[in-house]
């Protein structure tokens, strides 16, 4: 049969301590004269108008012979009940708190992702809006293929899905053509050789809407370590997301071509992931991330691709590879600091992004 069980009532610490003054036989007079506190002191105390101190408490223990512990405690569980007496069922803290497990709110509300405001309610509105969600906690859904440094932890950070809700968010509101492979595996085969000068990356948009699929270069959050993204969203479109972390062409470009990879080899399909189900990461499948990795250095140069070799190459045999390949300087740049694992090689000869992309916020 079940039992319904109600809290236990709390009295205020001076009820035991009457008990305990009764049992003895002493008046309140006696125990203010013995502790050496006032008579009215001790009178408010034993009336639960006034709350039990340290001192007070130490004091009490030493004529009971308790712990000063068991006064304060009895005080302290007396305030917590009056507390929540009065307090509102659902508290706007645990509200608060609850709101930058999910998404970092202070960040988001300078970008103008969500209102500048400390309403709990209408900020609570925007963040579903934002991640397309009915409940706060709830995960967002859509298939999404990520490349970021945290490779090792299976779920996205807040920072890291609010920046891909951004993407898709941003990306619904962009026109493209019907979706085509064949066309988008002839543009990513092409799209390092396409690219002259850094001013050319302002037409990655305009390549990549020809053949179906979205380009958005949004701006990373702090903390998030997301280089890129393919999102495919609810009508099937695929959706490229770049925040141009780094700075630099070779890794903006490399990641851009991941990301086509992902989308041309039919890894989203490949997975199971779909726009009904939970969001996810294809990172944890065996080989999808390799596959991808190594497709991306094949459409910039061949496998077999001789580059400068040793700790000092010079510019000039930058210049020629880069000549032999067709490709940017950068690139050249990249794969050998790529093959040799070191990244201050010829740096600042590397091109940067950000003035010559449309930065999305």
């Amino acid at each position: 049969m079940p039992t319904t069980l109600t809290p236990a009532e709390v009295f205020a610490p001076g009820e035991y301590l009457r008990d305990e003054l009764e049992a003895r036989g002493w008046t309140g007079e006696e125990f203010a004269e013995i502790i050496g506190r006032p008579v009215q002191v001790v009178s408010e105390i034993l009336n639960g108008r006034k709350q039990i101190v340290p001192e007070t408490a130490l004091a009490i223990a030493d004529a009971l012979g308790t712990s000063a512990e068991l006064w304060v405690n009895l005080q302290t569980a007396y305030n917590l009940h009056e507390a929540k007496a009065v307090r509102p069922a659902s508290s706007d803290v645990a509200r608060r708190s609850a709101l930058r497990n999910v998404v970092p709110v202070a960040e988001l509300r300078r970008r103008g992702w969500l209102p500048d405001t400390n309403d709990i309610s209408q900020l609570e509105c925007a963040v579903k809006e934002l991640l397309g969600v009915d409940e706060i906690g709830a995960v967002p859904r859509f298939a999404v293929a990520a490349r970021r440094s945290n490779r090792e932890t299976v779920l996205f950070t807040p920072q890291q899905t609010a920046w891909l809700a951004r993407v898709r968010l941003l990306a619904e509101n962009k026109s493209v053509k019907p979706f085509d492979r064949r066309l988008a595996l002839s543009v990513a085969s092409d799209l390092a050789h396409r690219i002259y000068h850094p001013s050319d990356l302002g037409e990655l948009a305009a390549w990549l809407a020809e053949c179906g699929v979205v380009l958005v270069t949004l701006l990373p959050l702090r903390s998030s370590k997301m280089d890129g993204a393919a999102i495919q969203l609810e009508n099937g479109t695929p959706v490229i997301g770049l925040s141009s972390r780094g700075d630099r062409m070779d890794g903006y470009v490399f990641t851009l071509l991941h990301e086509l990879a992902h989308i041309c080899l039919g890894h989203l399909e490949a997975c199971g992931v779909t726009a009904d189900e939970d969001i996810g990461t294809l990172e944890p499948a065996v080989g999808f991330e390799a596959e991808a990795n190594q497709q991306a250095a094949k459409w910039i140069m061949p496998e077999d691709a001789v580059i400068p070799t040793g700790r000092r190459p010079t510019m000039a045999s930058v210049l020629e590879t880069a000549s032999r390949y067709r490709v940017h300087p950068s690139f050249v740049i990249g794969r050998i600091q790529h093959a040799e694992k070191d990244y201050s090689i010829l740096r600042r000869s590397i091109a940067k992004v950000r003035p010559f992309v449309a930065c999305e916020n």
